[in-house]
Order: C-alpha cells, then structure tokens, then sequence
C-alpha cells in the first residue's frame, strides 16, 4: 500500500458502510491522518436494494463511490 507519511496520527477505518463513513467524517478537520480500508470503492445503500431486485431502481442509484463522498474534505499532507 500507498500510505503518505505524515506527523498526524494515523486512524485505521475498516469498511466503508455506514459506521466507517460516520468516523470518517466526524474525524474532518482533525489533526488525524485517516485511512479508510474496505473492499469495494463504492457504498451500496442496501435499505433499498429490493427496490434494485424489483427492478423499480437502476444499481447506479444505490452504488456511490467512496471517493466522491470525501472529495470536499480537505487533504492535509505535510
């Protein structure tokens, strides 16, 4: 892996469902190196995958990928 150094400690998020991203982004803005593990790049949203089985939603529309929920907070690299 790819971890930049940094003279923040570093947090260690495994799975990106929704108690990783509730970390995640309480932890914005903190002096904190946040690493997210997980094995999927997106975020299903599963309460409504029935919809996605009954063909009333396209899979798109429950799969967001992890990267766009972060990309406003801000990177500190020092």
């Amino acid at each position: 892996m790819n971890i930049p150094e940094s003279e923040f400690k570093r947090v260690l998020i495994i799975g990106g469902g929704f108690g990783g991203l509730h970390i995640a982004k309480g932890l914005k803005n903190k002096n904190f190196q946040v690493v997210m593990l997980d094995k999927n790049i997106y975020h299903t949203f599963q309460p409504l995958l029935y919809q996605v089985a009954t063909s009333g939603l396209e899979p798109d529309s429950i799969a967001y990928p992890i990267r766009k929920i972060f990309k406003s907070q801000q990177q500190k690299m020092l």
